[in-house]
């Protein structure tokens, strides 16, 4: 089952968003590209940056209503939106993701594919140091950017809903950044964290069996081929009743593409969710019965 069209984010773009996306797909067809980075990289940060206060004044308010399930959330979310470029809507969901199988008792390790610069990565690594249980995560990237799309990717001439297009080498974080970041900025044990460096293709194949069984799978690969290897190696290690997360569902034709077509040709009927900024989640059907209430209470 897809998603319905009703929940795709970008299907009711406020005012203002639809003006900056014209503006600068405008910008984009006309500019150099290092003239267009130059205007385009410091005004983002300074929009990445507006959103994380505004995120963090809920902090306060949080410390004085006691609700503290919900301010130890964005405690975290907070704290990782600078190393992050998905939104809080999707790190909450997340947060919640990881949260729920540890809650719920569902074994297996936490896996991100596509790591980029390692704030989703510190989420999930800190939610799993929680657990009173050993849990293991494993985080797999290029640590080189993204590569070049394929022609499955491509829909009415454009890779996806993005803000700016996705050259290769985009979503770069290296493997030495995002150690830098989990081991020495978030203090995290490198016990029972492993980061796999190389093409999804070249190392799922090889590592899949030293993972073991999965409680929840975060697949941001933007393309096509990407999702699909992704599913197509790890789908089968999911503990039934664990989640798959899809960031760029609704983002990037190719992901939504992948990942329908691995649901229809499995003969896989689920509830994906979406979270609310692009990407969408799923819980692995468990035998005999049904997934979407138990998907719809964890975040």
């Amino acid at each position: 089952m897809t998603a319905e069209l009703t929940q795709n984010p970008y299907a009711h773009l406020s005012t203002g968003k639809r003006v900056a996306k014209t503006t600068l797909k405008c910008l984009h067809a006309v500019l150099p590209r290092k003239v267009y980075e130059a205007l385009y990289f410091p005004a983002f940060n300074i929009y990445h940056n507006s959103l994380r206060r505004s995120y963090g004044k809920q902090i306060s308010r949080l410390e004085q209503s006691g609700n503290e399930a919900k301010l130890v959330r964005t405690k975290r979310v907070h704290a990782v939106m600078p190393h992050s470029l998905i939104g809080s809507s999707g790190l909450e969901h997340t947060h919640d993701l990881a949260l729920y199988a540890i809650k719920n008792n569902i074994p297996g390790a936490f896996v991100e594919c596509g790591v980029a610069r390692g704030g989703c990565a510190a989420l999930i690594a800190t939610v799993a140091a929680s657990d009173s249980q050993a849990r293991n995560c494993w985080f797999f990237d290029s640590y080189e950017g993204l590569p070049d799309p394929t022609v499955e990717d491509i829909a009415d001439g454009a890779t996806g809903d993005h803000i700016r297009p996705l050259p290769k080498g985009s979503c770069l974080g290296t493997i030495e950044q995002v150690s830098e970041l989990l081991f020495d900025q978030f203090k995290l044990s490198r016990e029972n964290i492993t980061l796999v460096k190389g093409w999804f293709d070249q190392t799922l194949p090889v590592t899949g069996e030293k993972i073991g069984a999965i409680a929840l799978l975060r697949v941001d690969g933007d393309w096509y081929e990407s999702t699909k290897c992704c599913l197509e190696e790890l789908f089968d290690q999911v503990t039934p009743g664990g989640h798959v997360i899809i960031d760029d569902y609704y983002s990037c034709h190719g992901a939504r593409k992948a990942t329908d077509e691995f649901l229809a040709t499995r003969g896989i009927s689920v509830d994906l969710v979406s979270d609310g900024r692009g990407g969408s989640f799923f819980q692995k059907p468990v035998e005999g019965g049904s997934a979407s209430d138990s998907v719809r209470g964890a975040a």
